[in-house]
């Protein structure tokens, strides 16, 4: 996925969210504004994992994508059942947590944490290679030798 062309409207999107989450916020409409912080660093995973201007596309689906269905499933979820138990207890936990705090917990904490840390596990060459690594390295020297002179 070619991202080059699209920079300057990604990060001009990225400023646009985060005024609209603030304004969600102030308006007291977190669940919507959580919503679209997943879009939020989506775009900033997008952005950080592309080499040279091109995102792995296999990257972008696995575990990105799958990432953003969690946390969004997550607040579902946690919204669901704190809606469902406002004001009464639980006849029954998950895990031993409150309904709206286990999906927390299950897929937002440990399934994101699992997710990218597997994906990164997986396709680790995509995120970052040993050869691109040395070349950065390489290339961070040159600078500090131009500056030493």
């Amino acid at each position: 996925m070619d991202l080059s062309d699209k920079r300057t409207g990604i990060v001009v999107l990225i400023g646009v969210l985060w005024m609209i989450i603030t304004v969600l916020g102030w308006k007291e409409q977190y669940l919507a504004g959580m919503y679209l912080g997943v879009i939020l660093m989506l775009l900033h995973l997008m952005l950080g994992a592309a080499k040279n201007g091109k995102l792995s596309s296999i990257l972008f689906v696995y575990p990105f994508i799958l990432w953003a269905v969690l946390w969004c499933a997550s607040f579902f979820l946690s919204n669901h059942y704190a809606d469902q138990f406002s004001g009464v207890i639980p006849d029954f936990t998950i895990l031993g947590f409150h309904p709206s705090f286990a999906w927390t917990i299950l897929t937002y904490w440990i399934g994101g944490v699992l997710t990218l840390t597997i994906g990164f596990i997986l396709y680790k060459d995509e995120w970052l290679s040993e050869k691109d690594w040395q070349e950065f390295k390489e290339k961070i020297h040159m600078i500090e030798q131009s500056e030493v002179k």
